[in-house]
């Protein structure tokens, strides 16, 4: 899927090398950029349709009008784009039959990429462009510096390097592990906007099943709360080459009104980085939700190639075989519930795409602590009570 993905943003790109009207030196269409010649790409290797791409991309990188176009949807302090608008505006702005055909297969490839990932319709679109600064120097974009790369996926094993391109199309292996000294594009997943459609999808699946913690806000009276006013993640492996952490929780206990499940997604945007303290104050759990005042709270990371609605289906499978064990009827109950939507993922879930972070069994109503580490020692969290009153 993600080979294909990039085959569409290839042939978007590819169709953009006329320059607009008003350039100081318009571009003529090229057979270069015919959709044809990518019938020729082996999908089936990796390494031949990461240069074929690359060296397609860095040839329209070099047409003035592109990169200004590039440039002005970067603008300051934006590092991230999508493509599909970006591909389809320049359609519009600039139309030719060649533009459309490439807008036109980059969305059919980029609803492709949603569908596989359980994100058609709670998305407009997936594929996107970042820029990733170096450390140290200026910020100005100088286009005989930048690099071009396909971002790596997420795994358990790192690459042995990213394979990068310069504006002439020579191979620059990266150190995966060590930020390069030049900004450098890559093309991929975006996965912050991954991670929040996805998130939205699940607590609306888990609302239609029953099975959802959702208070009623703004409450018609007060409500007891924990706010979640500190978390540190003990040090990880990180690459320069990937989005962040994209951390979110997923808390559970059982409904006060009856024995069934109450779970509930929360994204965590700002936890970006392992080894760094980050004080949130964020309201992760509503006790007019639970019964026995007690829920678990596990912090998951997103990886690549999840199907959110595969993770919906998981949790409700797993929030089925508690209730089926059990009934939910005590407060026992309660870390079982954690444990079976654990047991419930695949296994390779739990490596990649999506690995488990940490778990937090029964955290308590009123429960107050600071510097808290979870079952595997990876988090650590201060909660702190708050009441949430009607306005």
């Amino acid at each position: 899927m993600i080979m294909r993905c990039f085959l569409a943003l290839a042939v978007g790109l590819g169709s953009l090398a006329q320059a607009a009207p008003g350039a100081a030196v318009p571009a003529a269409e090229s057979p270069q950029l015919s959709l044809q010649p990518f019938a020729r790409i082996d999908l089936t290797r990796m390494e031949d349709f990461r240069r074929e791409l690359a060296l397609r991309l860095i040839d329209h990188l070099r047409d003035p009008s592109f990169r200004a176009l590039l440039e002005s949807r970067l603008g300051p302090g934006t590092t991230r784009i999508r493509l599909a608008p970006l591909v389809r505006d320049w359609a519009e702005l600039w139309p030719s039959p060649m533009r459309r055909r490439a807008a036109a297969l980059l969305a059919d490839l980029d609803l492709d990429a949603r569908q596989r990932m359980g994100l058609d319709g709670a998305i407009g679109s997936l594929l996107g462009l970042e820029l990733v600064w170096p450390l140290e120097g200026p910020r100005r974009l100088d286009w005989n510096q930048v690099l071009f790369a396909i971002r790596p996926r997420r795994s358990a094993q790192p690459p042995a390097a990213v394979e990068a391109y310069d504006s002439l199309g020579q191979p620059h292996p990266l150190d995966p592990a060590q930020a390069p000294g030049v900004p450098v594009l890559l093309a991929g997943i975006d996965r912050p906007a991954a991670v929040r459609a996805g998130i939205q999808l699940v607590n609306r699946g888990l609302a239609a099943a029953g099975c959802a913690a959702a208070p009623a806000l703004p409450p018609a009276v007060p409500v007891d709360c924990t706010k979640l006013a500190g978390i540190r993640l003990a040090r990880s492996r990180e690459s320069w080459w990937e989005a962040g952490l994209e951390i979110y929780a997923l808390v559970s206990g059982i409904d006060p009104g009856q024995p069934r499940p109450a779970i509930r997604l929360v994204n965590l945007p700002y936890l970006s980085h392992s080894a760094t303290d980050y004080f949130p104050n964020q309201v992760l759990l509503f006790w007019s939700d639970y019964r026995f005042s007690a829920a678990n709270i596990q912090f998951w990371q997103h990886g690549d190639g999840i199907d959110y609605k595969a993770i919906l289906d998981a949790v409700l499978k797993g929030a089925g075989a508690a209730m089926a064990a059990g009934g939910l009827l005590s407060l026992a109950w309660i870390p079982a519930l954690a444990d079976a939507i654990v047991q419930a993922m695949p296994s390779s879930w739990l490596v990649d795409p999506d690995t488990l972070v940490d778990t937090f069994y029964t955290v308590e109503k009123g429960e107050a602590c600071s510097d808290r580490p979870g079952v595997r020692g990876v988090a650590r969290i201060s909660l702190a009570p708050w009441v949430l009153k009607p306005q």
